[in-house]
């Protein structure tokens, strides 16, 4: 009686079960989201964040058996129980789950039912994350974060949007040749907990299991999903040009 209101709690999972080889010899023994940029860890920027985000409930970081010691070894640092170190089984490139899969057999493990955000561990961004959650919540639909790349021939690289008047998503179209917009579908989504239960579902009708994007072209013929585009930046670090970009960047913010 009298006490606070309770916050609306949201899980969330971070994704971190690639291998990274199209940045060799950086990533040969060592996974990209443990890189440094501006000396600390590619991972720290997201997970300091999450950590501090009012109403962010249990936080999995989802990776590799190959690189799960030096995760656990990271995560050292973490309050024990708050965030949770999940192994896929997926020793080596050639059978790793995808980014879908993965998120798949988190789900089923672990029976994740709330409404939870996906981070990329290898994306950064600038605005709070705290405030895809607040639209999220304001809306009661899911949610895909996305940026405006700028140019045509940056958009021909990602997952590329079209959205109607009322801001959710009409068509997702994966590195188009010709894209129709230069708005791209960012690694961070909030989806609902009745949203978490269909991933499966579309595994077993044999989706594309690599990208989180072929996810949401799935899922946006089921229901409406909100396209949330926040302020600042963001490094989608794929590559050793946009690693040492995001690392230039956030030195000079230092």
């Amino acid at each position: 009686m009298g006490g606070e209101p309770e916050v609306e709690r949201t899980d969330a999972v971070i994704l971190a079960g690639g291998f990274a080889k199209r940045m060799w010899p950086l990533t040969k023994d060592r996974p990209k989201q443990l890189l440094p940029i501006a000396g600390r860890p590619m991972l720290s920027y997201t997970l300091d964040r999450l950590v501090r985000t009012e109403g962010i409930g249990r936080i999995f970081v989802s990776t590799n058996e190959a690189f799960s010691d030096q995760f656990r070894t990271f995560l050292e640092a973490y309050p024990e129980g708050r965030v949770e170190l999940f192994i896929e089984p997926s020793p080596s490139e050639e059978q790793k789950l995808g980014a879908i899969g993965g998120l798949g057999h988190l789900i089923m493990v672990k029976g994740l039912k709330e409404d939870t955000m996906i981070v990329g561990g290898d994306n950064l961004f600038e605005f709070p994350l705290i405030d895809p959650i607040r639209a999220f919540r304001e809306r009661g639909i899911d949610l895909v974060a996305v940026h405006d790349v700028g140019t045509m021939e940056r958009a021909r690289l990602y997952g590329i949007v079209k959205v109607n008047d009322d801001g959710t998503i009409r068509e997702f179209l994966e590195k188009p040749d010709d894209p129709p917009t230069t708005l791209a579908a960012t690694a961070l989504y909030v989806f609902r907990s009745d949203t978490m239960g269909l991933v499966n579902g579309y595994l077993e009708e044999g989706g594309k299991r690599d990208a989180l994007g072929h996810f949401i072209g799935y899922l946006i013929g089921k229901r409406k999903v909100m396209a949330w585009q926040g302020p600042g930046r963001w490094f989608d670090i794929g590559s050793l040009e946009v690693y040492r970009e995001a690392d230039e960047y956030l030195s000079g913010r230092c």
